[in-house]
């Protein structure tokens, strides 16, 4: 028997303004073991010099170049998109601010083999600065109570999260998504720009029968907040204030059903409303405070845009039809 061969998978790096970060992101990836990878960033119109470090240091990168900041959905769906085009079998979607353990695909994609069902993995993952504390073990989302929860949030990684499991909430920081299930769930939505673009993409596939999975040996490291907070937000969290508020009531509109929405509104303003009103004060952040107020309006006024691409949508845009 011959050896058996290794699957085509995509690692998708999208970038904005991260030219400090991509280095050790990109580092990591070049010392990744036991997976036959291709890297692709995708620049969403940086000024600081990214392009110039990517054509200097690593010329085994592809890099695909946006002239504006399109925001985390579109730019990421245009590197799907080509990564279809070239028949990957797996698509691994990377934030810049993170870096990875040389085993990390393979990781993933050990988990992604174990069934046809499986859409989506995700890792484990530690923030950057306290390397042994959790940032996310696997995610849950209840759409009775609008509660999203990263499980292990800060907690000391003792072990407590060592099994493979069932997840309900995929992290766009790093999930690694199977590329025929993505042929038919169709893209990210790009209604949503940037945040719970990855929890509609989760429900998405569990409501076409797909399965999510947690990969732990799988093992990443992350600088919260590095993108949004410094370079888009000037310092304050409005930016993410804004988009989180008014696309979970996208996200409620979307998949929550009827007879769950008293208990998800109330959820939502507990948990939401209250909770980030009361440590946007506390912060004197009033930009995100009223960020908050901003997102919900829109989110409630906005017409919903239609699946932004469909099955059959997506074969004629990598077939060039």
């Amino acid at each position: 028997m011959g050896p058996t061969r290794k699957p085509r998978c995509t690692v998708i790096v999208l970038n904005f303004n991260g030219e400090r970060l991509l280095p050790a992101c990109l580092d990591s990836l070049a010392r990744q073991t036991g997976a036959d990878i291709d890297t692709v960033v995708v620049d969403n119109g940086s000024s600081d010099g990214s392009a110039a470090l990517i054509l200097q240091r690593y010329p085994w990168v592809r890099f695909i170049a946006l002239d504006k900041n399109s925001g985390f959905s579109l730019a990421n769906n245009i590197a799907l998109l080509d990564a279809l085009d070239r028949d990957s079998e797996y698509a691994l979607l990377l934030n810049n601010d993170t870096f990875a353990a040389p085993d990390f695909v393979f990781q993933m994609l050990a988990v992604m083999q174990k069934g046809p069902s499986t859409a989506a993995v995700c890792p484990k993952i530690f923030f950057a600065h306290q390397p042994d504390r959790l940032w996310y073990a696997g995610g849950e989302f209840s759409p009775w109570t609008s509660t999203t929860r990263h499980r292990g949030w800060k907690e000391m990684d003792r072990g407590q999260f060592d099994h493979i499991q069932d997840i309900t909430q995929a992290t766009g920081c790093a999930i690694l998504v199977r590329c025929d299930a993505m042929r038919e769930v169709g893209l990210l939505d790009e209604q949503f720009w940037a945040y719970a673009e990855d929890l509609d993409w989760s429900a998405r596939f569990l409501g076409r029968g797909y399965r999510l999975a947690f990969a732990p040996k799988a093992h990443l490291w992350h600088l919260d907040g590095a993108t949004s907070v410094k370079f888009l937000g000037s310092g304050s969290e409005a930016v993410r204030q804004f988009l989180t508020s008014r696309n979970m009531v996208f996200v409620a509109r979307k998949h929550v059903r009827w007879y769950q929405l008293p208990t998800y509104i109330l959820g939502f303003i507990l948990k939401h409303i209250a909770f980030y009103t009361a440590l946007r004060l506390w912060r004197r952040d009033f930009r995100a405070l009223w960020a908050i107020y901003r997102g919900i309006s829109q989110g409630l006024r906005t017409p919903l845009a239609s699946a932004n691409q469909t099955s059959a949508q997506l074969r004629k845009a990598v077939s060039g039809e």
